[in-house]
């Protein structure tokens, strides 16, 4: 293997533009709003939205075009399909929202289940036909083979030439800035890497049957690599198994991940080694193929028994529901394979796709079931006192098992996190912002609102009225306007408790003031400064988050002090809030004196 040369590169990347024009452009984009990023992080989120697309629509198009070829398509349906493909991107793009509220929970697994799709499609788009098994398994070890030796090449080159440049940098004191290296990352895996790729495509999805060096490389990959590591997996996990059936003891909740890994490495070995066995006649890779499938199914059993345990105990949320929908997965391929006598190992990624749209869409998704049940075990919870009845939720004066009030209370803060607790509106006389009750301005939240209205008591939520509210600068990068003041000070007040030096600031003891103080021959000088009314304004702006991010003037407040104004900049600040109320702990930034 030896690097391409400037006169290979060249051609390749306007090989790869010709053919895969819409891959490249999304390549293109995605680089180029990185580079924005890199400039500056504080960017619009019109640029995160633009590498999101990027990374979708690399493989998406690369795919079309595959789909395409197989077909025999012409150039102007080629054309037409990747412009309707760019319209819809942007138009999903706009949909996209990831600096937006729940962006993690509401938006992100589709975008998720979508990227590998788009990979998924790749994988099988030249074969929605009748072309044979033994084509795509060709096919996909060429694609397996040219993203290896791309991503070393890449790898290579951008260790080179970050060294050159390291070296010029330092021996010629150029003060290079040390975004440069960031830069070259990006582009060479963007750009350089994705024409490797698309160069290499396959230009046929027919291929001859020969051994060649790839065949051999991947050979020799299963025998003495992967088949042992996937056969150790089998012994820890088989092992654990008999524990439990001895000690009659239910398995602990990791066993799933650990199911699902093994799983994983199982399956990409058991493709790897697919029509190896007709190149080599060592045992192992024969007894591979042979009973893989069988020896995975009692483990797709013990990954529902884990994970049923924890849905039992803790209800369901998304990540236990990808648990399960994938132990499903894995049974149904287990069981395909077993009874199918053509072993079509196409089956493979059409099903994980469908798999994928399940999990991030329609009323079956992830998140439209771990809604349901955690609404349905929140309900549940308030029956026994007589808080939820003939459908609606009531305050109540009886007690509450320490059980439901547990129940209660996780159902609630995952509703919470996800920014969903509208759902409950059905079940109340009035959205829980109009619910007519008064809280405390430290805890003006919904769920404050939803307790104090139902009448549970302090002691079931005492950890959610003890908590940090934490603050930052966002634009701490950004200049600031200080015309008509003449001095300023670094101010840090992280767990200062003594007075250090002859002037500085301290945290009174309520957290409600700070103390600036300077020692001078004559005596010590104090000066109390009143910050209820910057906490105020700070517990305003948190909007029901347990951080704050200040943008613009929202950074800046103007004190008094004994001889004038003083200009607060904050960068960091941390608020400790309990049921006494709010008071600062830690803070630091500037202060601008006239």
């Amino acid at each position: 293997m030896k690097l391409p040369s400037p006169g290979f590169l060249l051609q390749a990347f306007l090989s790869a533009v010709i053919r895969f024009p819409a891959a490249m452009l999304s390549a293109f984009a995605g680089v180029m709003a990185m580079q924005v990023i890199i400039n500056d992080y504080n960017t619009p989120d019109e640029w995160v939205r633009t590498i999101l697309v990027a990374l979708i629509g690399v493989p998406f198009f690369t795919a079309l075009i595959a789909f395409a070829e197989s077909r025999d398509w012409s150039e102007s349906r080629k054309w037409l399909v990747q412009v309707l493909g760019i319209l819809a991107l942007i138009a999903y793009g706009f949909v996209l929202d990831p600096t937006g509220s729940g962006f993690e929970y509401k938006q992100l697994p589709g975008y998720l289940a979508l990227v590998l799709i788009a990979h998924l499609f790749v994988a099988v788009a030249p074969y929605l036909n009748n072309l044979s098994v033994r084509d795509f398994w060709e096919y996909n070890k060429i694609l397996f083979a040219n993203i290896v030796i791309g991503a070393c090449f890449t790898f290579i080159l951008n260790s080179g030439l970050s060294l050159a440049i390291l070296a010029v940098d330092q021996l010629f004191d150029l003060k290079i800035d040390f975004k440069v290296y960031p830069r070259l990352a990006i582009f060479l895996a963007g750009i350089f890497n994705t024409a490797y790729f698309l160069y290499h495509f396959p230009n046929s999805f027919q291929f001859k049957q020969k051994e060649n060096t790839i065949a051999v490389v991947f050979k020799n990959l299963c025998k003495y690599i992967l088949i042992p590591i996937v056969g150790l997996y089998f012994l820890i996990l088989y092992t654990y198994s008999l524990k439990i059936l001895i000690s009659w003891d239910l398995p602990r909740g990791w066993v799933s991940s650990l199911v699902i890994g093994f799983s994983v490495a199982g399956i990409f070995t058991y493709l790897l080694n697919f029509y190896l066995p007709e190149l080599e006649k060592a045992k192992i890779i024969h007894l591979f193929k042979k009973w893989f499938w069988w020896i995975l199914l009692p483990m797709t059993l013990l990954l529902f028994v884990a994970i049923g345990r924890r849905i039992s105990d803790y209800g369901i949320t998304e990540f236990r529901f990808l648990v399960a929908e994938t132990g499903v997965w894995l049974a149904l391929v287990c069981l395909y394979f077993i009874i199918s006598k053509t072993d079509n190992i196409k089956f493979i990624p059409i099903s994980l796709g469908l798999f994928a749209l399940a999990y991030a869409f329609g009323p079956l998704s992830a998140r439209s079931v771990s809604l349901r049940n955690q609404v349905g075990r929140l309900t549940e919870s308030l029956k026994e006192s007589g808080r939820f009845e003939n459908g609606k939720m009531k305050p109540g004066t009886a007690a509450m098992s320490e059980a439901s009030i547990e129940q209660f209370s996780a159902a609630l803060s995952y509703l919470d996190y996800r920014k969903s607790l509208d759902v409950l509106d059905e079940f109340l006389p009035a959205p829980i912002d109009s619910l007519p009750i008064d809280t405390p301005k430290e805890f003006d939240w919904k769920t404050e609102k939803l307790r104090t209205w139902l009448n549970i008591s302090d002691s079931t939520y005492t950890a959610e009225r003890n908590y940090y509210f934490n603050i930052s600068s966002y634009s701490r990068n950004k200049p600031i306007d200080i015309a008509g003041y003449n001095s300023f000070v670094k101010a840090d007040t992280y767990e200062r408790k003594d007075k250090s030096g002859e002037n500085g600031l301290l945290i009174s003891e309520d957290g409600q003031h700070f103390v600036r103080y300077v020692i001078t021959d004559a005596g010590e000088v104090t000066d109390t400064i009143d910050l209820k009314p910057i906490i105020s304004k700070w517990m305003e702006l948190r909007n029901e988050n347990y951080y704050l991010e200040l943008k613009g003037e929202n950074q800046l407040d103007t004190i008094k002090i004994r001889s004038g104004n003083m200009l607060m900049v904050t960068e960091n600040c941390s608020i400790h809030i309990d049921k006494d109320g709010s008071k600062i702990t830690s803070w630091n930034g500037y202060l601008f004196m006239k």
